[in-house]
């Protein structure tokens, strides 16, 4: 399905962690070619060893160990820029269907006062963002995919991605967080939905919950050990091309699952 996938390499301790989530993401999401993208940060002082020529070497023999571990085509590229600029370029250069990124912070105040290279990236990429948590628990091999939705226009990309899976899936569910603004007009939307992906999918579950859409998700997905939780990532927003609603961005966050935002 996420045939092609640009990942984003950035060498700190924890980046280490997204080896103990990659073969079981590969299977799920039909992965066949990763290209590995290092961004060299303008503003950031760099050792002798950070070059151009040094880099590219590392970033090979990384391709060379994934190539021969997990059975997939490997390439590489080193850019220089922003990284959330510089791995969208690199998304929409090479064609890609998505982004993989490490999310290293679950802290909303941090990200306030420092940045998120994930959150930045998520709001600027055309294309698919998994964002893997550094602290988060690889999926076991028959874990659920879930798919997170309240039936708008915005959730129907996620929705047809989710389908494109779930039918290979050995078990999935549809997820409805119903707050505190939801009305009538929600629920009528919501009901004959939840109702069609029961009746097209075998092994599927759907579920309504009450309560806050962010952290009840984020909650859901633990209890079920989910594989990945797939999420359209705009909200009601005057620049969606810009923004990341609120709920998607606060799930991709805070999930110690992998999160898929589909733009």
């Amino acid at each position: 399905m996420l045939k092609h996938c640009i990942l984003s390499v950035d060498y700190s301790d924890e980046w280490d962690k997204i080896y103990d989530h990659l073969p079981n993401l590969i299977q799920l999401l039909k992965i066949e070619r990763m290209t590995l993208v290092y961004a060299v940060e303008p503003q950031k002082r760099h050792h002798l060893e950070d070059n151009d020529t040094a880099i590219d070497s590392r970033l090979r023999r990384l391709g060379d160990e994934l190539s021969g571990k997990l059975g997939i085509t490997a390439d590489h590229e080193v850019r220089h820029g922003f990284p959330a600029a510089e791995l969208s370029a690199a998304a929409s250069k090479h064609e890609a269907n998505a982004i993989i990124a490490l999310n290293r912070s679950h802290s909303a105040g941090r990200a306030a006062l420092f940045g998120n290279s994930v959150m930045h990236l998520a709001r600027v990429s055309r294309v698919p963002v998994l964002v893997i948590p550094y602290d988060g628990k690889p999926g076991e091999r028959n874990a659920p995919l879930v798919l997170a939705t309240d039936g708008s226009d915005a959730a129907r990309n996620a929705q047809r991605l989710f389908e494109g899976l779930a039918h290979a899936a050995s078990g999935s569910k549809v997820v409805w967080v119903k707050d505190d603004d939801a009305g009538q007009h929600d629920e009528e939307r919501m009901e004959p939905l939840l109702d069609d992906f029961q009746r097209r999918f075998k092994n599927l579950e759907s579920k309504r919950i009450i309560g806050d859409p962010a952290e009840k998700l984020t909650a859901y997905a633990d209890q079920e050990s989910a594989a990945l939780v797939i999420i359209g990532k705009r909200g009601n927003t005057p620049i969606p091309d810009l923004l990341v609603g609120s709920t998607a961005e606060a799930v991709a966050r805070s999930s110690h699952r992998p999160v898929l935002l589909v733009p």
